[in-house]
């Protein structure tokens, strides 16, 4: 549940594109590492993912300095591009669609216990780091943090998925001009055992299916808790 509270972060900061953006550059350097390398070792496509993360994170912090009235402008611009880079990367490949499917809404069914373990060194890292650390949660801190939890998670969830996860949870959190973070949790919580178990029983994808599940958790946790005071 790493995405929760980095969500609200996210919400916070009013920067509400860049978990998009930054999964969607980080698919980009995915797609583009196997047209080149053709089933590149495990290594050198992490290293590729993470460094491609971590990089388009420190970029976005640079506009965060150096012009914040235009980062929210340049971080819809970043995921577009990077989007339309990956269509033409793929035109003319013919397996290009399902590469492309696999990085928008990813195979989390098809995810094996070897695939989440190889990435639950990265969300203990996030975990201790935020709990430990507060002072990583301002400035560049917060920009490499959130790259590492997104270039894991979108390799394993897709980029839509990503997003859902990140910023419906911490609509659900909101209480005022403030968030709940149990709320958030218990959101994402619902709507991903609501969302597999529906996927199973009725063989719909799974990411899509779960966006969706994501939609109506945080639109029933609003308005189920619509009424009560930011203490709650």
């Amino acid at each position: 549940m790493a995405h929760a509270p980095l969500g609200i972060e996210v919400l916070k900061r009013g920067i509400v594109f860049i978990d998009l953006a930054t999964a969607q550059v980080v698919g980009l350097a995915v797609i583009l590492l196997d047209l080149w390398l053709h089933k590149p070792s495990w290594i050198v496509k992490q290293g590729a993912a993470f460094a491609a993360g971590i990089a388009i994170a420190l970029f976005f912090r640079w506009i965060e300095r150096k012009a914040p009235d235009e980062q929210e402008a340049v971080i819809g611009s970043s995921f577009i591009v990077a989007a339309s880079a990956a269509l033409l990367a793929l035109a003319n490949d013919p397996h290009g669609g399902e590469a492309l499917r696999h990085v928008l809404s990813g195979q989390i069914l098809f995810a094996s216990w070897h695939d989440i373990a190889v990435f639950l060194p990265i969300y203990g890292l996030f975990a201790g780091l935020w709990l430990a650390a507060p002072s990583l949660r301002t400035g560049t801190g917060f920009f490499v943090l959130f790259a590492l939890v997104v270039t894991a998670s979108m390799q394993l969830v897709g980029v839509y998925l990503v997003f859902a996860s990140l910023i419906l949870p911490a609509l659900a959190a909101r209480a005022g001009k403030g968030y709940i973070h149990w709320r958030a949790f218990a959101s994402g919580a619902l709507a991903v055992v609501a969302g597999i178990l529906v996927s199973i029983a009725s063989d719909l994808p799974a990411g899509p299916l779960l966006v969706v599940c994501f939609a109506i958790s945080a639109a029933a946790t609003r308005l189920l808790f619509r009424n009560v005071q930011n203490g709650f």
